[in-house]
Order: structure tokens, then C-alpha cells, then sequence
């Protein structure tokens, strides 16, 4: 090996302040190469490598340094210095190490394993890593970086879902809980139907997950194949107990319901909690779209006027600037409007509500803008006038229009959160759309009561008088501490009246499904307990399962120890159960950070308080009320599966859409974990201001 050039990569000064500066140019290297070689102080067309000596040109006038680029990723000596861990740090143009003084070392395998990561997860094609920018970037950013082909990034794709696809697993066979599932079915550019199951658990630490499970052709939409196709990924992750199953209300998801139920009960008793009665849940996102749907379908003409002087200013570029010079005149806020899809009723209400911020602007374009006002006395295509331009009458009723659909918009944006809780405060938006109904079909305005008229049919068919609700929706009201029973009481009296027989018979209802619930978990909470103390202290029990939740009370052979057990069950039945209902309500709406209350924070504090009650919310809190977490993996399907690589087999659009899930999920549990941080360090913080700084007697008098 040639000895190792040591010289500086400094060029020399010159030695009298007389030299002129034209005799030697001193040009500062700017390529990366520089880093790596130096030039001749014999010949400064000439450079050799630091680590090998080998010598090439580098004549500014005839090449530049991709010669010396090319070395770099060959000489081995140079190679071995990277890869040392006492010289192994990334450096970028210029000689400084990446990051504000952080030392990166660098790995081949991370940076491959990397560029694998970001095509999944910005859903880039394979062949992305044989685009010239791509590779000008890496020439550029890390020049020693081997890029691979696409055969090889499709390779490390397939070997990244596996091996994802493996710690999930172990992660769903830890939990050993009773989970719940969304799923849905999707037509692909390609014609072939996919079935999408996600599935929905709070695991120990008590952060909610949500993660895609499969996505896997379908032939039909028949119900007996949708559970044969929902019990194969049961089989295939090892999942045994089934909570709730959230799908729209198509028949044949009814139908496929019933046959999940048979089959699961038929492979395991504990497969579905109470014999599967509170399963199905319909999705409430979609229910309200047809309650609101069902009062816009007459359509008043004051909303048509709206509708036309949108579309007059959407219609051209001329048209849209003459309306934003209004806009200047009459000093409104910059923005745009938008004109709605007449079939999606939220678009018509964002459509509603932009224009009614330029209301003004519409007045004076009806009062000064000829071509507007000759547009609304031309016919449209069916050969009829067009309705408008809208008059002080038609803003009014828009504005009331705007104000009742609001309640149906912010519902829909409550049950369709896939990153928090929404069993807890569903029942909640569900009287809320209730009380909404209920108060216009009282409205002076006939098209108002009419429409409020058609959604109560279409509300009663679904959600009337809570009756036909799924009872687990109510119940996990009342796991939250805010609510409790206060809040389910408050609202029967504010549906039948107060003092109605049917308020008591309703809260009769839901304390049966409460205490019937409760008393499950206190038989799954005394048995794990008695398996603990047995396995500490050996005693004699038929089998204890190591690595099982439970253990049944019948296996137990000691009459006594038996007889204890269902004896402590029987008391903790009652005295948790009121003593959580009876506690106060909690009212703070703020953690220690200033952010909005957090229920499963909450949860985690008072678990060791409330064992059996946080047993049950660890898996009633995680029923999803709409299927939109299945939905979204659609429009990632889409993405991925588009005309320009509709040729990707089943298997591999799977293994991409539940990858690019599962990755995109740890970048979210990384941020929370960084605010949970944050939070524990301000706790810890407040302690020690309080331990450093007790409060004074005065003030201790003070504290009631």
C-alpha cells in the first residue's frame, strides 16, 4: 500500500506581501472530493489521495472531480478509514459534520434500509433510485453511498414487511386483549376488489394504536365471504378474541356479522365478549351522511342562488378576478369560495360558509357588474332560468343553514378521528344531532322544517331514542370521568322528559350492561391475580398458563380458595363499580402542559385506583365509530395502485399499503413519546419546586 500523502489541504500563503495574487491562484475546493485529496504543491493541476496517494489531474480547465468522485467509492484504504469508528463521521460540503455538531457515523445497510423507508412511505416507484436527480443528490449529500437497484429496493421492501409484519405480532400477542377491527372494500383502477381490516387496541402504557392488518383481494361482496375473509387474518396475526367490528350498513356486512359470530363462538368461548351481543357497530360517520343527505336531497332555490353565483366566479379566470376586485373594494379578507359537489352535503356547507364571508362582495357585483347580472337572465342547459342572483332573503336562510349543518360537520369530524379516542364522546354528538333536528323542525322557515321533517325518519331509523343504539357506545360515556352517569341521565330526561318511566328504564338498561360487563372483567382481574399469587407461592391449581390472561375459577380444586375468589369477585363487583360512579366528576380541562384533557392519560393515572373499571376502558375506549380508518387506506391504494403501475401483483400492493401504515405509525409514536417526555419532566420539575419551596403554614390553613 503507497504511503498515505499527510500534506494540508491548506495551500500555502504567499511568502512576501509583493506576490501577486495572479502568479497562484488560491481558489478554495468546494467539491466534497477535497476532503479526500490534496493538491500537488510541485503541480496544482495534479492531486493525490489522502489515504492510498494515488495522483490524478484536476486542472480546473479540462475536468472537475468526478474522477476523484469515483475513486472515493473504490479505494479501499479510504473505505476502511470510514468504517473506523474513530474517524467515521459524515462530512458535508465544506468539512463540517452534519448536524449542529453531531457526528453521524456512516452504515451502507442504515442508509440503504433509509432510501427503502422513504419510497415506501412517500409511495415512490421502485425505480426512483435509478433517476438521475436521485443519484446527483446521493453524488453530491454521500458520495460513498452504493446506490441499489430497483430489484434490489423491491427485495429489501418485501424483507422490511416481514420483518415489520414480525414485531407487530409480537407486539398483538403480548397485549392478549380482546381487540377491535374496521373493515371495508375497495374497487382498484384494475377492477379487483380489496378487503382492508384495521385493527384498534390500547396497549399497557395506554397509547391508542391503530394499525392496517390486511388489505387482501376480495372475489365478492357477499357476506359469507367477508367473514371467511375476516377469519383467514384472525388465523394468519393470532388474534382469539374479537371486541367490535365497526362497517357501514350495507346487507351483506349483517349478514356477515351473524356468520362471524357463529364461527367465533364455535372456536372459543372467550372469542367474543357477551356471546358477541355488542359486536356490531354501525358506522356513525356514515349514518350521519345519510341523515344530512336525506335533508338535502329538495334542495331549497335559496341555496341553488348561493350555488349559481359560485359558479359564475368559478367559471373563468376573468370572471374570478373581477370578483377579487370587489373583494379589495369592499376591504374583505383575501380567500377564495368554493363550489360544492351537489352529492356531498359537507362540501355544500363549506361552500355556504366561504360565500357567506363575501356576501358584500356578491351585493355589489349584483348592483355594478353588468355581466353578472345579464348571466343569472340567461337560460341554463335544461332551457330554464337560472335561479339568482341571491337576494338579502336567500343569504338569511343560507345563514341558517350554515349554523344547522355546522353540528352535523363537527360530528362528522368527532367519530372520523383515527389518532384519538371516539367511543367517548359519541353518544354525546348523537344527541347533539338529536337536539339539532328536533330544535328546526320548529323553525319559521318551511324549507328548513321540511328538511329537518325528512332527516328525523332517517334518524329515527338508525339512532331513535337511543334505543337502537349499540349499548357500548353509551357505556363508554361513562368511562369517561367527565360524564359518568350524570351526563347518560341527563340526556334520556332531555329526550323522554323528566321524570318520564322510560328515563328509569333506560338507566336500568345500560346499569345492567355496565355491572354484567364489570363483572367479566372482575372474574378476568381476580384469576390473573389468584395465577400470580399460585404461582409465587404453589399452590395447587389444575393449570396455570404462564402467558395467559386468565384462569377459570372452576379449575381451581380448593373448595376454600375457590370460594374466596368468587368471594372477593362478588365484593369488588360492587365496591369499584359505585365507587367510581359515586366519585366526583372530573372537571380540569387541562394537563400540567396547558393541552386539552387526555382520557387515556387520565386512565393510566388512576389505573392502580380503578383496576377492574381500567381493564374494561383499555378495551371499550378503543372501539372505533366509524370506518373511516379502513376507508383512508383507499386513497394510499389509489395512490400506489395507479395507471402507471397497475401491474404491481396483490401481494406486493399489500406488503406496500400496510408497510407504509406500520412506518408511518412509529414516526407518530416517536412524537407522542417526545410530548410524554416533555410531560414527566414538567411533573418531575413541579415536584422538586414543590419539595425546595413548601408552602408556608398561612397557606396550608388556606388549602381546604
Amino acid at each position: 500500500m503507497s504511503k498515505r500523502n499527510t500534506t494540508s489541504n491548506k495551500r500555502k500563503e504567499p511568502e512576501s506581501p509583493t506576490e501577486s495574487p495572479k502568479t497562484k491562484r488560491k481558489l478554495p475546493p468546494r467539491s466534497p472530493a477535497w476532503n479526500v485529496f490534496t493538491r500537488l504543491e510541485k503541480d496544482e493541476n495534479r492531486c493525490s489521495c489522502n489515504y492510498c496517494g494515488k495522483i490524478y489531474s484536476c486542472n480546473p480547465a479540462t475536468c472537475g472531480t468526478s474522477n476523484m468522485n469515483t475513486h472515493m467509492k473504490k479505494c479501499k484504504a479510504y473505505l476502511d478509514h470510514v468504517e473506523s469508528d474513530s474517524q467515521n463521521v459524515l462530512v458535508s460540503s465544506g468539512g463540517r459534520t452534519s448536524g449542529a455538531g453531531m457526528i453521524k457515523p456512516f452504515d451502507q445497510n442504515v442508509c440503504r434500509q433509509a432510501t427503502v423507508k422513504m419510497i415506501i412511505i412517500d409511495e415512490l416507484p421502485f425505480s426512483f433510485v435509478e433517476n438521475d436527480g436521485f443519484k446527483h443528490f446521493c453524488e453530491m449529500a454521500v458520495p460513498w453511498f452504493t446506490i441499489p437497484s430497483r430489484r434490489t429496493i423491491t427485495r429489501d421492501a418485501v424483507g422490511l414487511y416481514r420483518a415489520e409484519k414480525t414485531a407487530l405480532k409480537t407486539i398483538l400477542s403480548r397485549n392478549r386483549q380482546a381487540m377491535s377491527f374496521t373493515t371495508d372494500i375497495w374497487t382498484s383502477i384494475t377492477t379487483l376488489s380489496y378487503m382492508v381490516i384495521t385493527a384498534h387496541f390500547i396497549d399497557m402504557d395506554w397509547q391508542l394504536h391503530r394499525r392496517i392488518i390486511s388489505f387482501s383481494p376480495i372475489p365478492d361482496h357477499k357476506g359469507e365471504t367477508i367473514a371467511n375473509q375476516f377469519l383467514r387474518s384472525l388465523d394468519d396475526w393470532g388474534i382469539e378474541k374479537v371486541f367490535s367490528i365497526t362497517l357501514d350498513n350495507a346487507s351483506a356486512n349483517d349478514k356477515a356479522i351473524t356468520v362471524l359470530k357463529e364461527r367465533l363462538s364455535n372456536r372459543n368461548s372467550d372469542a367474543l365478549m357477551m356471546n358477541g351481543d355488542f359486536m356490531h357497530i354501525r358506522c356513525c360517520a356514515h349514518i350521519l351522511n345519510l341523515i344530512a343527505n336525506e335533508g338535502l336531497d329538495d334542495i331549497s332555490k335559496s341555496i341553488i342562488s348561493v350555488r349559481n353565483a359560485v359558479k359564475y366566479v368559478r367559471s373563468s379566470n376573468s370572471r374570478l378576478e373581477s370578483f377579487k376586485r370587489w373583494v379589495e373594494v369592499e376591504k374583505i379578507t383575501r380567500g377564495s369560495v368554493v363550489l360544492d359537489c351537489v352529492t356531498r352535503w359537507n362540501s355544500t356547507y363549506l361552500m355556504l360558509k366561504s360565500a357567506l364571508k363575501y356576501k358584500v362582495a356578491f351585493d355589489r357585483m349584483a348592483d355594478m357588474d353588468k355581466p353578472y347580472d345579464a348571466w343569472f337572465k340567461e337560460l341554463d342547459s335544461n332551457g330554464k332560468k337560472r335561479k339568482g342572483p341571491p337576494m338579502a332573503i336567500d343569504w338569511d336562510k343560507a345563514r341558517h343553514m350554515v349554523r344547522f349543518l355546522k353540528a352535523f360537520y363537527d360530528s362528522t369530524l368527532a367519530f372520523s378521528s383515527s389518532i384519538k379516542v371516539t367511543s367517548n364522546g359519541c353518544y354525546n354528538e348523537i344527541c347533539k344531532i338529536q337536539s339539532s333536528v328536533q330544535s328546526m323542525a320548529f323553525s319559521d322557515d318551511s324549507d328548513l322544517r321540511d328538511m329537518a321533517s325528512s332527516m328525523k325518519v332517517k334518524f329515527d331509523k338508525y339512532w331513535e331514542g337511543t334505543e337502537k343504539i349499540n349499548k357500548i357506545l353509551i357505556v363508554a360515556g361513562v368511562l369517561d370521568p367527565r360524564r359518568k352517569m350524570v351526563f347518560t341521565m341527563f340526556s334520556f330526561e332531555l329526550i323522554y322528559g323528566k321524570g318520564n318511566p322510560k328515563c328509569i328504564e333506560m338507566k336500568e338498561l345500560v346499569m345492567g350492561v355496565l355491572e354484567k360487563l364489570f363483572k367479566i372483567y372482575s372474574v378476568r382481574y381476580a384469576n390473573s391475580n389468584l395465577q400470580s399469587s399460585v404461582a409465587r407461592d404453589g399452590e395447587n391449581v389444575t393449570q396455570v398458563h404462564q402467558d395467559s390472561e386468565s384462569v377459570e375459577v372452576d379449575n381451581i380444586d380448593d373448595p376454600f380458595l375457590k370460594f374466596m375468589v368468587a368471594k372477593k369477585t362478588s365484593l369488588e363487583v360492587v365496591d369499584e363499580l359505585q365507587k367510581y360512579l359515586k366519585d366526583e366528576l372530573h372537571v380540569t380541562t387541562e394537563n400540567s402542559l396547558g393541552l386539552p384533557f387526555d382520557l387515556l392519560d387520565w386512565w393510566k393515572t388512576n389505573s392502580s385506583k380503578y383496576p377492574i373499571m381500567s381493564l374494561m376502558a383499555r378495551e371499550i375506549l378503543a372501539v372505533p365509530v366509524s370506518s373511516v380508518a379502513s376507508e383512508s387506506a383507499f386513497s394510499t391504494g389509489g395512490r400506489i395502485l395507479d395507471q402507471y403501475r397497475s401491474c404491481l401483483t396483490p401481494d406486493m400492493v399489500e406488503a406496500l399499503v400496510l408497510t407504509q401504515d406500520w412506518l408511518r405509525a412509529a414516526l407518530r409514536s416517536e412524537a407522542m413519546k417526545s410530548l410524554d417526555n416533555l410531560e414527566e419532566e414538567n411533573k418531575f420539575l413541579d415536584s422538586l419546586e414543590e419539595e425546595f419551596n413548601p408552602p408556608s403554614p398561612t397557606e396550608k390553613n388556606t388549602i381546604p
